[in-house]
């Protein structure tokens, strides 16, 4: 073949031209690789520790502000969804918004380790896109809801049978097959329960942009909107855990205006 034949390469790129359907809402669950292993190196509080938490909304607080518009950033344990609803990222294509959300979660994650833990890791996030007509959105968020109380419940126990001197595989054979209720009164027994734990660790946290009033020019009042964060959240599966994502929702459809 002649080096100077005329040879689009951009044909040979594989499945770049995968598009999300047109005005489909989706969300990006970015997942981070390999992180029991980060958690041992850093050897943080077991089976919670905030700061690591902390690094986890670093990393949604990033997508807010590196130049894109989701509506809500969901975190718990080591992943991140963030939900869209206007216009698709990069034309829709799949595999561009997978790769740049991926860069953008693993370069803010390692900078929140290197701030908060003063260590420098090489951090990587993967990513995939889920597509989420409007009537599935509170059902995703639900179910992502009832792993994070599951991952709650199997973290809080295992690390109870750990401190109780039981070897890692001796921990997970005692724990295998108990339902959720045994488990619970497992720990009960231990003077552990859980519904007095911080609601973060079982029901995730939510980040998200909400209004205020602020004194503009001339003693105008004008409604501006400040990234919050809410470690304190309802359960999606109740009304008001419900409301606050319509809210948001209709908040962020109104604005495409």
């Amino acid at each position: 073949m002649s080096l100077t034949a005329d040879f689009d390469l951009t044909t040979h790129e594989a499945y770049s031209e995968i598009k999300i359907p047109p005005k489909m809402p989706f969300f990006v669950r970015l997942d981070g690789r390999d992180f029991h292993a980060v958690a041992e190196t850093l050897k943080v509080e077991r089976p919670y520790d905030r700061r690591f938490a902390r690094c986890f909304v670093n990393v949604a607080k990033a997508v807010f502000q590196g130049g894109f518009d989701p509506v809500l950033a969901y975190t718990f344990s080591d992943e991140v969804n963030i939900l869209f609803v206007k216009e698709a990222l990069f034309g829709g294509r799949i595999e561009k918004i997978n790769s740049v959300l991926a860069g953008v979660a693993s370069s803010s994650f390692t900078l929140a380790i290197a701030a908060i833990y003063k260590r420098n890791l090489v951090m990587a996030f993967d990513s995939r896109v889920i597509l989420a007509p409007e009537k599935l959105i509170i059902l995703y968020l639900n179910w992502r809801q009832r792993m994070a109380w599951r991952n709650h419940l199997n973290a809080s126990a295992y690390w109870l049978m750990k401190k109780l001197g039981y070897k890692s595989r001796e921990a997970q054979e005692k724990l295998r097959g108990l339902k959720a209720e045994e488990i619970q009164d497992l720990l009960f027994t231990h003077g552990i329960n859980l519904n007095e734990t911080p609601l973060w660790q079982g029901r995730g946290i939510l980040i998200y942009k909400k209004p205020y009033e602020k004194l503009g020019r001339m003693g105008k009042t004008v409604i501006r909107m400040r990234l919050t964060e809410n470690w304190n959240l309802p359960l999606f599966s109740t009304h008001s855990g419900q409301l606050l994502i319509k809210q948001l929702v209709e908040r962020a459809r109104q604005s495409k205006s």
